[in-house]
């Protein structure tokens, strides 16, 4: 089985996820189990049914929850659903999250409805969603290393340059 470790891009896990679903027919895609969530009616209540363990340990979703209310990526995940619902089709998104005392993270995803046999047409019963994310550093956090590092600079004692020996003026020269 892949895993995102095996897709170091974002945009490849989502690819290929999307591949991987064109080519079934629109069915439930089992590789990257990590990264996907699947999503029982995402025309009304929107329910988890199954949660990856890296979504679950990265943004606390976990089955049973509802998306309805839920802040953060639940808000993104029940949007993509809102427009599957619209228009079964694949939806691509990206979000830039923010959560206080956390680092802000990049999420890119695709959300794919489960055709489980129906008229494509018809409102899908399952959405699988396939996420992916960096983290980075807020801007508080990034002034804070800059000015921990400028202060390291500046108590660090400078290094002496080492003298280049071919550059020495009395350098001894090699016979021919």
């Amino acid at each position: 089985m892949s895993s995102a470790a095996d897709l170091p891009n974002e945009r490849r896990l989502t690819g290929a996820a999307h591949d991987l679903w064109q080519r079934s027919g629109g069915l439930n895609v089992a590789e990257f189990a990590d990264n996907a969530i699947v999503i029982v009616d995402p025309a009304g209540k929107a329910t988890i049914i199954r949660t990856g363990a890296a979504i679950e340990a990265t943004f606390g979703l976990a089955a049973g929850m509802r998306l309805n209310g839920l802040p953060g990526l639940a808000t993104e995940l029940r949007a993509a659903c809102d427009l599957i619902a619209f228009d079964p089709q694949p939806v691509p998104f990206e979000a830039c999250l923010a959560a206080p005392g956390r680092a802000c993270v990049l999420v890119r995803g695709v959300a794919l409805p489960l055709s489980e046999g129906r008229d494509p047409d018809m409102i899908p019963h399952l959405v699988q969603i396939f996420i992916n994310w960096r983290e980075l550093l807020d801007r508080a956090a990034t002034t804070r290393i800059r000015r921990e590092i400028g202060t390291a600079l500046r108590i660090a004692a400078p290094n002496p340059t080492k003298a280049d020996p071919f550059m020495l003026k009395n350098a001894r020269k090699l016979p021919r």
